[in-house]
């Protein structure tokens, strides 16, 4: 793979967490792509996104029902067995059912010495930005008390062009799919962006700089090019999803995931009041079926799908993820009416099974040829 060093790390998260841990860094955890990373590293920790696992899940049954997503039952089962035992902190922002559920969970049975709970509105109005600036503000003052240092503008404004720069790293990055034979697979793609979400941005941004420097612009042609291919959903943890894709002769070109391109997209104005231009960015732009509608996301998948000329869209959600599942129906009759077919697939990261899948893809890949 061209870009291995990014999954590499990722497999070894915990390995490097504790690693920054032994030479004096301080790390909160956070969950879902509405937490307002920029405040987080402005008060002076490595923020690091919570994820799942692939593996059996053996505590988080105790606690919570199996009808529950994977991603949260898998991300809790890990905090269960101490995987995360080098966290200075968590925060939980107020999006779907699993992390206000969570919230209690983790703070009576993962002892950390920091916990906050962030309230955010179900609108992104002008009054729904102006509360969530305000809560910002509350967040920013939580942290101050808990590390006894202020978070000064000149700090929060270096963190916003930090977070900005790695944003426009990765539309780089992302444009490259837009050729006609991409340099990167969507399983590279998926390492890229995984990384992340777990290592400190300014060191994400240094390998991402490197990577676009070998890269070509597109790849030799082989003369047997499989069709392009859009993905949308929540996130998932087995990158063998991918690679079942392009072993079936397809090739991700673009996607909408929580941990894709829906994550790294829209950048903070750093020319206005910070935290309201955090507020409007986090509110505004992240398009999330838990704070924004059907068709609001429709537009997104619908301008990705024609700007990549992508030939199928595969819905891909988390079983039990009510609020993807709410509007995916509708969804994927729309994209069926603008032309494009559509596979759709529930999954769990936990007894994943492979070879199921992979007959799926490269049937709906037939059908595409």
């Amino acid at each position: 793979m061209i870009a291995s060093e990014f999954y590499q790390a990722y497999k070894n998260r915990h390995r490097l967490a504790e690693e920054w841990k032994r030479t004096g860094e301080r790390i909160l955890g956070y969950f879902c792509n509405f937490t307002p990373e920029e405040i987080i590293y402005a008060a002076g920790f490595i923020p690091v996104r919570i994820r799942g696992t692939a593996e059996n899940i053996s505590l988080a049954d105790a606690h919570m029902p199996s009808f529950c997503c994977s991603y949260m039952r898998g991300a809790l089962d890990q905090a269960l067995k101490g995987r995360y035992s080098y966290l200075d902190g968590m925060v939980f922002p107020k999006t779907c059912d699993m992390p206000r559920a969570l919230y209690g969970i983790w703070k009576r049975h993962v002892k950390l010495p920091f916990y906050y709970f962030l309230p955010l509105p179900g609108m992104h109005t002008d009054e729904a930005v102006d509360f969530t600036a305000h809560e910002l503000g509350l967040f920013r003052e939580s942290l101050e008390s808990f590390t006894g240092s202020k978070i000064g503008e000149t700090s929060l404004r270096r963190s916003i062009d930090l977070y900005n720069e790695n944003r426009r790293l990765m539309g780089e990055i992302y444009r490259l799919g837009l050729s006609e034979n991409p340099p990167l697979s969507g399983s590279e793609m998926f390492g890229i962006e995984v990384a992340g979400l777990i290592m400190p941005k300014g060191e994400h941004n240094s390998m991402l700089l490197k990577l676009l420097g070998r890269l070509p612009e597109e790849k030799a042609s082989s003369g047997e090019e499989g069709a392009r291919l859009l993905i949308a959903g929540n996130n998932f943890e087995n990158i063998e999803l991918l690679q079942a894709v392009e072993e079936c002769g397809g090739r991700v070109v673009i996607n909408d995931l929580d941990t894709g391109s829906r994550y790294y997209g829209a950048r903070v104005d750093n020319d206005a009041d910070p935290l309201k231009a955090i507020a409007r960015r986090y509110l505004r732009e992240v398009k999330c079926p838990c704070k924004h509608t059907a068709g609001a996301r429709l537009d997104r998948i619908l301008g990705l799908a024609r700007s990549y000329r992508v030939r199928g869209v595969i819905m891909l959600v988390q079983k039990y993820c009510d609020t993807h599942l709410y509007d995916r129906p509708w969804i994927e009759a729309r994209l069926r009416e603008e032309g494009y077919p559509v596979l759709s697939v529930d999954h769990s990261d936990t007894g994943w099974s492979g070879g199921k899948f992979k007959t799926m893809v490269q049937a709906f890949i037939e059908m595409l040829e």
